[in-house]
């Protein structure tokens, strides 16, 4: 079975905060950004596997991923105004967390 939209943009959405982490690791030897890229692209990469079968749970646990990357890069920006890498992934997590909503309401309607 060939991925879904869904699935595609969610594996792109993890490779983006997994390179970013790597980047981050290796420009300015921040751990943080390493572990904090890291675990979200694994937890992008379980929602990524889960959307076929349970759309209702992985939607929502890629909603939370998102807003809370939303919120933290969100904040970065707001303080720095840097464009890459806070406002980039700002804007990725907004958009990806509007997809995540919309699997939420289309999943509940099926309920």
């Amino acid at each position: 079975m060939d991925p879904s939209t869904s699935q595609l943009l969610t594996l792109g959405y993890a490779a983006l905060l997994g390179a970013g982490g790597v980047m981050g690791f290796v420009k300015s030897g921040s751990q943080k950004s390493l572990v904090a890229g890291g675990v979200s692209a694994a937890l992008l990469c379980h929602v990524y596997t889960q959307l076929p079968e349970r759309p209702l749970y992985a939607s929502s646990l890629g909603l939370g991923t998102s807003v809370t990357l939303l919120a933290v890069m969100g904040s970065r920006y707001k303080k720095s105004g840097k464009v890459f890498p806070a406002g980039v992934v700002s804007l990725v997590s907004l958009i990806m967390a509007g997809g995540y909503l919309h699997g939420i309401l289309r999943s509940s309607k099926t309920l």
